[in-house]
Formats: C-alpha cells, sequence, structure tokens
C-alpha cells in the first residue's frame, strides 16, 4: 500500500497521466472535427423553388443547388401542363442540410383512366353536376323528342355512345341527347335561339 501511494506521488506517475489526458484530448478533438464535417455541423442551404420547372429539366436546375430531388408522385391536372412541378416537399426557402432530398410532385403526362357515371334517365342539371364531380367535361347538348323533359337520353364521348362503366379518359368531353316533350317543344317562342331543332325518329 505504501508502494502504491509512492507510485501516485512520483513524477513517472503524473508523466503517464499528462499522456493519457494528451490522447484522450487529441482523440476527442478529431472525432468532433470528423462529425461536424460529415454532418455539415452549422452549414445550410436554403430550398431553391421548383415550381412550373419541366421534369426534363430538372437535372440541370439542381447542378449548382447543394439539394437533390425525388418524384414521389404526379398528379393529371388539364387545367396544367404536363410534366411540370406542382408542388415540393420541403417548401421554397425553407433551410436544409447540404445535398437534402426534395419531394416533388408533377402533372401526369398521361390522363389516368375512370369509370363513365351513368348519366342516362338523370336530369340535365344532375348530369353536368356528375360530369363535373368525375373530372370530365360538357360538350354538346342536342334536344331529342321522347316522353321526358330534360331528362338525359344518352351519352357521348368523341362522337360514340359510352355505357355506364366504362373506361375514359380523365378530362374527356361528354356529350348529351336530352330529352323534350313535342307539347314542350311546340310552347317555346319560333324565334328562340336556346333550343336547336329536335331530332325526330
Amino acid at each position: 500500500m505504501h508502494a502504491f501511494i509512492s507510485f501516485l506521488k512520483s513524477r513517472q506517475f503524473f508523466l503517464h497521466l499528462a499522456i493519457i489526458l494528451a490522447v484522450l484530448f487529441f482523440f476527442f478533438f478529431f472525432l468532433l472535427k470528423w462529425l461536424n464535417s460529415y454532418t455539415n455541423h452549422g452549414e445550410f442551404v436554403e430550398v431553391p423553388d421548383f415550381s412550373d420547372i419541366k421534369v426534363v429539366a430538372l437535372n440541370d436546375f439542381i447542378k449548382d443547388k447543394d439539394v437533390n430531388y425525388q418524384i414521389i408522385d404526379s398528379i393529371y391536372d388539364p387545367k396544367q401542363k404536363t410534366g411540370i412541378v406542382l408542388r415540393q416537399d420541403p417548401e421554397p426557402n425553407v433551410k436544409v442540410k447540404h445535398n437534402r432530398t426534395v419531394y416533388l410532385y408533377v402533372t401526369g403526362m398521361v390522363a389516368p383512366q375512370i369509370k363513365m357515371p351513368k348519366l342516362i334517365d338523370r336530369s340535365e342539371r344532375q348530369a353536368r353536376l356528375i360530369v363535373g364531380s368525375y373530372g370530365l367535361k360538357i360538350g354538346k347538348v342536342t334536344e331529342k323528342l321522347a316522353d321526358c323533359n330534360g331528362c338525359v337520353l344518352a351519352q357521348l364521348v368523341g362522337g360514340k355512345e359510352v355505357e355506364p362503366g366504362a373506361f375514359v379518359k380523365k378530362g374527356s368531353v361528354v356529350s348529351l341527347i336530352v330529352g323534350v316533350k313535342d307539347s314542350y317543344y311546340n310552347s317555346m317562342p319560333s324565334d328562340s335561339g336556346d333550343v336547336k331543332e329536335p331530332e325526330i325518329d
């Protein structure tokens, strides 16, 4: 015990202790430096605005932006050009780490297929509402003599009748043939431009 206490008071012990502390200091110093370099600690970039950038131009767009991108979804919107960025995550101007991946939502290149709704036997007003809710468009409305007033007799896409449940492209134009009774037609003013000459079978 006396020898151990004497060693703790010796010059040799303090020399070894100093060497150990120096090694530990340099070890943690270089470890922190490496971690800061690996994580780019304290270095940020602003997320660029990808809005309306064409998909084919994305690689050139990010060359000097210090971020990456990934397209995660395509959304078909007939009101927008195809193949452009609609939304992004994170939002523009947000500060992020270097080489952060920005997730993009782009407009679809091809219209998706949807099932044609049943418009026959419904009123023209109901048909218009249904067509809009399905992402379709109303085209030409033609009147034809029938036993009902304002009821849909046929639904057409591209000039051909389409059965309910058949697949059509979203955004397609749907034309309607609407019934009109003979008595209703005869009651209309002769100079009215709102009612077309009905078809007679």
